[in-house]
């Protein structure tokens, strides 16, 4: 029985290994001719650093695919070459052969789940920083370990913010540090809130602290306040951490600062909620493959490659689909993440129980 697993294995692990390096290579392709323009005034060598911090990320997307073409292809072609045939006359039954298969799914997805919450997070943040900084051309910012935000404005003006609600445009915990032109402290301006308005940032519930011609200091309270800065939110937002750029132990904690802070948290929960069943993916589609597997017989590969297309391509726009529709708030963060591998898990039980043994 050994000797049948690892031949099963390793007939999905050599075509999953080839698929991973295939779509990993198109994704950067068509990832690269999409920035195409932006990357022209960069060197090369920030290019290849880019893409080199990326294709970890661009593996752990496209993994699922990779699994449901080992898993179609390594159980078709033994069923085209008579060999399932073989291994239930002797008396091995359709669940016991496709285990293998299902192990491999389960360890992908792990291995998935791991890198999701390790490497591939601090790799999509230098990569992303970089961008920002050397291609976008992002004024210099630095993020704490809570997601703080310090932020080099025009005007020899630095800011620290605390949580930045991109979707309402408010900040919430601001402050500001005018420098004069041999970077003495200028004044100090503290705020409760901004809000983008009409333009402009209204500041409320804070104070300002100025510097006097005789280096003593002074501070003014204030309800609101209008503050001329270059920056809006749409600039502030570029420098705000992506959600694949956090693990979960950090989203769960920034989603609770969220929380505390009044911001609405759905679209972080969402997030959240999908890094997990994002990483199991590879499990369902490797249940999926065996379904297709044994349902297409001897058809031609050109039909396997097929249903894959189809199946990969409902599962792509139905995941968009339930996310968005979770950050809406129209579904629960957890069933928005979970829906798509939901339905496709049972479309695949269903597919494979009723199929002919």
């Amino acid at each position: 029985m050994r000797i049948l697993d690892r031949y099963i294995a390793e007939e999905f692990l050599r075509i999953f290994v080839l698929s991973l390096v295939i779509f990993v290579a198109l994704a950067a392709i068509v990832d690269l001719f999409d920035r195409l323009s932006r990357f022209l005034d960069v060197s090369g060598l920030v290019v290849i650093q880019y893409y080199l911090n990326r294709l970890p990320w661009f593996g752990f997307q496209v993994m699922p695919v990779a699994v449901l073409l080992a898993a179609l292809f390594s159980l078709g072609r033994m069923a085209r070459q008579n060999e399932l045939l073989a291994m239930k006359m002797g008396h091995l039954s359709f669940l016991r052969i496709v285990i293998p298969l299902l192990v491999l799914g389960l360890l992908v997805s792990f291995a998935a789940l791991v890198l999701g919450e390790s490497m591939i997070p601090r790799m999509n943040e230098r990569a992303l920083n970089a961008y920002r900084i050397k291609v976008q051309k992002v004024p210099s910012f630095q993020r704490t370990k809570d997601n703080d935000i310090w932020y080099q404005a025009k005007g020899n003006r630095f800011l620290h913010i605390s949580l930045l609600d991109v979707t309402s445009g408010t900040i919430r915990g601001l402050t500001l540090f005018e420098l004069t032109s041999d970077f003495a402290l200028r004044r100090r301006v503290d705020a409760k809130t901004a809000r983008w308005q009409d333009g402009r940032w209204w500041l409320q519930d804070g104070e300002i602290s100025w510097t006097r011609p005789d280096g003593t200091y002074r501070v003014d309270p204030f309800t609101s306040l209008a503050l001329y800065l270059e920056e809006s939110p749409a600039d502030l937002a570029q420098v705000v951490r992506e959600p694949e750029e956090m693990s979960s132990v950090e989203l769960r904690g920034y989603i609770e600062r969220l929380v505390k802070s009044g911001a609405n948290p759905v679209r972080y929960q969402v997030d959240l909620a999908a890094k997990i069943s994002a990483a199991f993916t590879s499990l369902v589609m490797a249940l999926i493959g065996i379904a297709f597997a044994i349902r297409t017989g001897k058809r031609g590969v050109m039909a396997w490659t097929g249903a894959c297309v189809v199946v990969a391509v409902c599962y792509s726009i139905l995941n968009s689909f339930t996310i968005s529709l979770g950050r809406g708030g129209v579904l629960p963060p957890v069933v928005a993440a979970w829906l798509p591998n939901v339905l496709l898990t049972a479309a695949g039980l269903g597919s494979v129980l009723t199929a002919k043994s």
